[in-house]
């Protein structure tokens, strides 16, 4: 029979064939969210060949077909951060590539009426099934942490644990009906998926993934960053009290706000500008609620180098994204397979341009070809965790989808039925109230009531919720950067501004930073600052010198890469050149300027205050790992340099300082919750 890759419905006999075949081809049953990201309608049923290839560059990139669609499905593991740099436990994990040769559609009634004859009955849920180590193992680990980079640096990060089981039987009629039971308990995924690699034995994920990573579509490059988790009450109708509550909560806002910056680094890499912010918003599900947001900018590379470029999405990892990586490496001891990684779809539209959809590889049963399956979930912790609550949040996750496997699948209760499920631990908790990281969840159903009007909204991405929801979801959008907000006029370009050096002094804001810097007109070289080789020694003439942000103590002796970063800021203002700072870079000039009294470690690597700063009141979101405080002669010596600094609510703490050819802040202007930035560094550089 011939390829066909336009789409045509599949008869429930011939689905129920792909699942009773001895030795049956490589398949993938998927059903994405729509645009406007509900998840409703048909899913699609990829057929072809099963392949590895070593990097995600190497990935097929066509070619288009009449029509357009998709022409490659790819399984991200974990262990593909290594071709970014970043630090993981290298553990073989395959980067599976199914060359799609058929695809087809079909419904719930098709799959329905294809797996009676060959599902397996009842339980899915063999001896044995458990969480790798005990609650008070992980309740450890996070309270050592906690004690170690956490407080240090205000880390946060998401480390897993791992749920294992042996399912009874395996194989396609398996892989299938777990697809079935997913559909039927969430209707709120933005990918529900299964993927079988093919023959009597092969393995296999099927996940319910509540989250999008990255999308190549129509010349735009979209990101979708989340976090933040309501669990939802039994019956799943949370109060407008409930929601309001859940949306004033500062550590949700300012972990959605680290993890949409950590987003934004990765989308400012790979992109030519234009960039777009939209939310929060609410994203209800069957058992949870998460906050969202949207982040668009113009697609500037190819759907292989645009993928490779986004690896992995912040919610599963953490932020600082690095440090985050580094600490995962160390404190996990062993590789997490695919869990963090991606599942993704590439293609071509109608005329022939690329197109890619991802889903993050959360809420995913991996299972082996002997049908050792493993579900992976994890907590993000930061430095207001509580042990005992991410412990809880971590088997409320599990109970989520161990449900899928409990005999007759999901049930209105959610749990796993009468089963000693967590032999190797407490039984599930059933937990309320709010959690963060990549989700939780508790018995209820996908229905939220609109308070004082008795409706029930059930699937639509932004429903209309009632007015006080509103008020506070408009409320959270305002303390948000207006200038990525600000939609760009066609046409509209700033007025051209004196060039600016950007150093890069090792944050990952730097791109960010230097987007808005071209989006308020100026012309923008971005060069290294460390290895000191690297570091800029001359200055074109009208160029001004921006020293970014970064992590470190700028007062620390014996670091090498602190040393190097000192020197090259003093040879600069030896040079004449302008030169401004921000975040670290503005801490290096005061203490090259003599006006460092001393640093102290911040009580967490991002947060949003408000501040006076140039004469104004503004908002703004900081990073780094590092505040610096005014020495007692820091006044005098600044009156002597022409230079007017500005205080935070800290005593001592320095903010800003402006002057005739030097100056800096402290924040962060290019992060999204800084609501001023744009307009406040305007101010700042000449």
């Amino acid at each position: 029979m011939p390829d066909v890759l336009t789409p045509t419905p599949l008869p429930a006999a011939d689905l129920a064939d792909l699942f009773r075949a001895l030795d049956p081809p490589p398949f993938a049953l998927v059903r994405r969210a729509a645009p406007d990201g509900t998840s409703t309608g048909p899913f699609d049923v990829f057929i072809g060949t099963m392949d590895t290839v070593r990097r995600v560059t190497d990935l097929p990139s066509g070619p288009a077909v009449p029509g357009g669609g998709p022409h490659t499905l790819a399984l991200l593991p974990y262990r593909c951060l290594a071709e970014r740099g970043l630090d993981c436990h290298d553990d073989g994990t395959p980067l599976r590539v199914l060359r799609i040769r058929r695809r087809h559609t079909a419904d719930h009634a098709a799959l329905t009426a294809a797996l009676p004859a060959v599902r397996p009955a009842g339980d899915l849920l063999g001896e044995g099934a458990g969480f790798d180590g005990s609650d008070e193992d992980y309740a450890d680990l996070v309270r050592d942490l906690m004690a170690d980079e956490v407080a240090r640096t205000g880390l946060h990060v998401l480390i897993r644990r791992d749920f294992t089981a042996r399912l009874p039987g395996h194989g396609p009629a398996v892989v299938g009906e777990l697809f079935r039971r997913l559909l039927a308990v969430e209707h709120g995924a933005y990918w529900t998926f299964a993927v079988y690699t093919g023959g009597p034995h092969g393995a296999a994920l099927a996940g319910a993934s509540p989250q999008g990573h990255v999308t190549l579509r129509n010349g735009r490059v979209v990101m979708r960053p989340m976090c933040g988790t309501l669990r939802l009450p039994p019956g799943g109708r949370p109060s407008a009290a409930d929601l309001v509550a859940f949306l004033r909560d500062g550590k949700e806002s300012e972990e959605l706000g680290a993890v949409v910056d950590a987003e934004l680094a990765m989308l400012c890499r790979i992109s030519e500008g234009d960039v777009r912010l939209e939310g929060p918003r609410l994203r209800p599900m069957a058992r949870v609620l998460h906050t969202e947001c949207r982040i668009s900018a113009t697609a500037a590379l190819p759907a292989r180098h645009t993928l490779a470029g986004s690896l992995f999405a912040a919610t599963a990892v953490g932020r600082p994204f690095a440090d985050a990586c580094r600490v995962i490496a160390r404190r996990e001891p062993t590789g997490r397979g695919y869990y963090g990684g991606l599942i993704a779809l590439l293609g071509h539209d109608d005329a022939g341009n690329e197109e890619l959809d991802t889903a993050v590889l959360i809420r995913t049963f991996e299972v082996s070809g002997q049908g050792r399956l493993k579900l992976s979930v994890g907590a993000t912790l930061g430095p207001r965790s509580v042990a005992a609550d991410e412990t809880a949040e971590t088997r409320a996750k599990a109970s989520a989808l161990v449900s899928v496997l409990a005999s007759g699948g999901p049930t209105a209760g959610g749990g796993a039925g009468g089963h000693a499920w967590a032999g190797r631990g407490r039984a599930p908790e059933a937990a309320g109230g709010p959690a963060t990281g990549e989700g939780g969840g508790v018995p209820g159903d996908r229905t939220l009531h609109q308070q004082g009007s008795g409706r029930q909204l059930t699937s639509p991405a932004e429903p209309a919720w009632c007015p006080s929801v509103t008020a506070e979801l408009d409320r959270r959008r305002a303390r948000l950067s207006a200038y990525w907000q600000r939609p760009r006029r066609p046409g509209s370009r700033p007025a051209p501004r004196p060039p600016v050096l950007l150093v890069d002094t090792g944050g990952e804001e730097t791109a960010p930073l230097a987007a808005m810097l071209r989006g308020l007109g100026r012309t923008v070289d971005v060069r290294p600052a460390y290895p000191a080789a690297a570091a800029p020694r001359t200055v074109a003439p009208g160029t001004t010198v921006v020293l970014g942000p970064g992590p470190g103590d700028p007062l620390a002796h014996g670091d090498d890469r602190i040393t190097a970063l000192r020197a090259m800021t003093s040879t600069l203002l030896s040079s004449g050149a302008p030169t401004f700072g921000v975040g670290l870079g503005f801490h290096l000039l005061l203490a090259e300027l003599g006006l460092a009294g001393a640093a102290r470690a911040r009580d967490g690597a991002t947060g949003q205050r408000e501040i006076e700063v140039f004469g104004r009141r503004a908002t703004v979101g900081y990073g780094g790992t590092h505040t610096v405080v005014a020495g007692p002669h820091t006044d005098t010596l600044a009156r002597r340099l022409s230079l007017t600094l500005c205080y935070g609510p800290a005593h001592g703490e320095l903010v800003a300082m402006r002057g005739p050819r030097t100056g800096g802040v402290a924040f962060l202007p290019a992060s999204v919750l800084s609501v001023e930035g744009a307009e406040l560094l305007d101010l700042l550089l000449p």
